[in-house]
């Protein structure tokens, strides 16, 4: 075989079938005419991973799935200087794909939003994905006190963790309908519960290097690995001022971020956080078991949501300022807020005209409509 081009047609296919996402499938099928005439001519949508809950766990269907989320940057390179657009792109249980906004878990079917459908010149556009969410999704069946059963839909953050190219095995670990933590491992086909005792709700969850990181609103770090077992501890620099958290994967490294204040009261009034609240953040020492604080975000720029998180370099997103954390506003804020390390308090993003441009579907995007 002389080149890449005269690739057998079962072999072209075959990767074809392997590919899970439409953007790279749109550029896999770009690479030449022989490739094009033997892959698959559209995305084929995936279905929702499975992993049911076990029949006792009180009040809870058996439907449980997986939903996955990617957030993606487009840069249109047919303008100068090139514009940058962030957007999230939910895979629902049937396998279809929904256009979400940024920093909420909100479709086109929900809430009354409308997000239109739109069309991307791919020619004249570079898309490149940069972080996965995954959450557990399940139907909760309660009694309404003295009135009719009633059930709702669940979304429960989890720590996910693939075990094959195909996205067939994996792992989860979560605390859907358990006292404590469960573990769903594919190969098993079965929910594990690792811990059988009540205790503070995760404030984040996540995998790194092979193991999952839960941390609770108490600041007690647990580990657990894939083998089911389970380790604590407590960072050596306590701190009482934390009201929320949250994990980051930054390259090689697991980042703590956590929003601060001096007291309940400043964190409970939104026009008090906006004003003195802060951000620390800080890196885990996986050989000491510790958390050492940073100065600041080693100049990247972190997104935060209740469901996913990311960092970014600023050149990977222009036009945001190094060392800054743009996040979805809590309890009386319902836009986006910007922390800036050096600075006191929050701004709204959309004091920001430059940063919003990069969150709702910008002019030079083409409605589908």
């Amino acid at each position: 075989m002389s080149g890449w081009s005269e690739l057998p047609p079962e072999i072209i296919h075959m990767i074809s079938l392997r590919i899970d996402n439409p953007f790279d499938l749109i550029h896999f099928r770009s690479v030449c005419s022989w490739w094009r005439s033997c892959s698959l001519q559209t995305f084929r949508p995936i279905p929702s991973l499975r992993c049911p809950l076990p029949p006792d766990a009180g009040g809870c269907g058996d439907d449980c799935h997986i939903l996955r989320s990617r957030v993606y940057l487009v840069t249109s390179l047919s303008h100068d200087p090139p514009r940058f657009w962030l957007f999230k792109l939910q895979e629902e249980e049937n396998g279809a794909l929904a256009l979400q906004s940024l920093l909420n878990r909100r479709t086109s079917s929900e809430w009354g939003v409308s997000y239109p459908s739109l069309l991307i010149d791919l020619l004249n556009s570079q898309v490149v994905e940069l972080v996965q969410e995954h959450v557990a999704c399940y139907t909760y069946w309660c009694d309404l006190f003295d009135g009719p059963a009633g059930s709702y839909k669940c979304e429960q953050p989890i720590g996910f963790m693939r075990l094959d190219g195909e996205n067939k095995e994996f792992m989860a670990l979560g605390r859907l309908s358990f006292q404590g933590l469960g573990m769903y491992r594919s190969f098993e086909d079965r929910w594990t519960e690792i811990e059988t005792t009540s205790g503070p709700f995760p404030d984040g969850i996540t995998w790194f290097n092979g193991q999952f990181y839960v941390i609770d609103t108490a600041g007690v770090t647990k580990v657990v690995k894939p083998i089911l077992e389970v380790s604590s501890f407590r960072r050596s620099r306590p701190c009482n001022k934390t009201r929320k958290r949250w994990f980051v994967k930054a390259e090689d490294k697991l980042l703590l971020v956590e929003m601060c204040t001096r007291n309940l009261e400043e964190y409970r009034r939104p026009h008090l956080l906006a004003e003195k609240g802060w951000f620390e953040v800080s890196e885990l020492n996986e050989e000491r078991n510790d958390w050492i604080q940073m100065e600041d975000v080693g100049g990247r720029v972190l997104f935060l949501d209740d469901h996913f998180s990311l960092s970014c370099l600023p050149n990977q997103v222009p036009g945001f300022k190094p060392n800054s954390i743009i996040f979805k506003g809590v309890l009386g804020y319902y836009g986006h807020q910007v922390f800036e390390f050096g600075e006191q308090g929050f701004i709204l993003l959309g004091d920001i005209p430059e940063y919003t441009q990069l969150f709702p579907s910008p002019s030079w995007i083409v409605s589908n409509v």
